[in-house]
């Protein structure tokens, strides 16, 4: 009877024992699944070698390549208007005349006073030639010098009534006109404030300004191949170069000053207009290089993530040529076979374990 007993209280016990195994298998293999189903998937690739050209697009504005405001060297009034806005003018062509007639005054009174000093003193230095005895040398000096003097004001009064006739600087269009016939005019090197006549454009060529930054200004050479795009001229692209740089950055900005010079012959090409202009930085050959998609900035730091084991590892970026596709990879520790994560990198953090998906080409 007790044998009995006891075979039951073992068998009993084993079946007890094999459940408990089970649970607890069961459940191990419940976390198991949980767990593999919280692992954070990520799309990577790896880095490849490639033919590298790097390029920078930077939109710049449309400048005249030479833009000045006309005042007069001389006071008068405004006699005439030879030309308005949107007129075309060559160098040297008058625009506008004043009238001054005190200087006419002075003109008249010179050219009569001159006249009368040199007859005086041809007289003067004939005598002297011929009987010196009579003459003395000192009379004769003094007749030219007031001759001479005579002359020089009469050359400062034609000067000033040149002055009155305002002339074109260069060849250009005039873009705006702040005086009309009859106003009176004052001298622009006398007076502290006086009043502008015109404003002159020169357009051909005209000039197209870009703002380098700071990581791109080292590439940018004088002569540089560039293609502009003029987004207003229904995307039409033309091929010009680097006509100047400044050659210093701006303190503010971080930018360096470019100035492309492009030939403007029919006037379509306005000042004023945006444009785009595509510069060809460098180019290498067999480098090896991510997607610009890979890359991450944080507060002036660029970096990678990166599957490595496993685990997710952040790696600090060494840039190289760069486009606006591809980045060139100058880290040593990033070869052909790392694994940088391209999708997902919002939802992962270092040392978290991920799945690793490489995107298929």
């Amino acid at each position: 009877m007790k044998t009995l007993i006891n075979i039951k209280s073992v068998t009993f016990f084993v079946v007890l024992l094999s459940v408990l195994i089970s649970c607890k298998n069961q459940e191990k293999e419940t976390k198991t699944a949980v767990t593999n189903d919280q692992i954070q998937k990520v799309e990577v690739v790896k880095p490849q070698r490639r033919s590298f050209k790097a390029e920078v697009l930077i939109t710049g504005t449309v400048r005249p390549n030479q833009i000045v405001t006309l005042y007069a060297m001389e006071g008068g009034m405004l006699m005439q208007m030879r030309k308005d806005i949107g007129d075309k003018v060559k160098q040297g062509e008058t625009i506008a005349v004043l009238g001054n007639p005190e200087l006419g005054q002075q003109q008249l009174k010179w050219q009569a006073e001159a006249k009368a000093k040199k007859a005086f003193y041809d007289r003067l230095n004939t005598v002297y030639k011929k009987t010196p005895t009579l003459t003395n040398i000192q009379m004769v000096e003094n007749s030219e010098a007031e001759y001479l003097s005579a002359k020089a004001n009469l050359a400062v009064v034609n000067n000033r009534i040149g002055f009155l006739r305002i002339k074109a600087p260069f060849s250009g269009i005039i873009t705006k006109r702040f005086v009309d016939k009859g106003a009176m005019i004052q001298s622009g090197l006398n007076q502290s404030s006086p009043q502008a006549l015109f404003e002159i454009q020169e357009i051909n060529p005209i000039r197209l300004t870009i703002p380098v930054p700071e990581s791109d200004a080292v590439g940018i050479q004088k002569g540089m191949e560039v293609e502009v795009t003029l987004p207003e001229l229904s995307g039409k692209s033309l091929m010009a170069k680097v006509s100047r740089t400044s050659k210093v950055l701006d303190p503010m900005s971080k930018t360096m000053q470019v100035e492309i010079d492009m030939e403007n012959p029919n006037g379509k090409i306005v000042s004023g207009m945006y444009a785009k202009a595509l510069l060809l930085i460098n180019s290498r050959k067999n480098i090896l290089s991510l997607p610009m998609i890979a890359k991450v900035s944080h507060k002036n730091e660029d970096y990678v993530l990166a599957v490595v084991d496993g685990k997710v590892k952040r790696i600090v970026l060494k840039v190289g040529l760069s486009n606006q596709d591809y980045l060139e990879v100058l880290n040593d520790e990033i070869t052909s076979e790392t694994q940088v994560i391209i999708q997902g990198k919002g939802l992962v953090n270092p040392e978290q374990i991920v799945e690793p998906i490489l995107k298929q080409e």
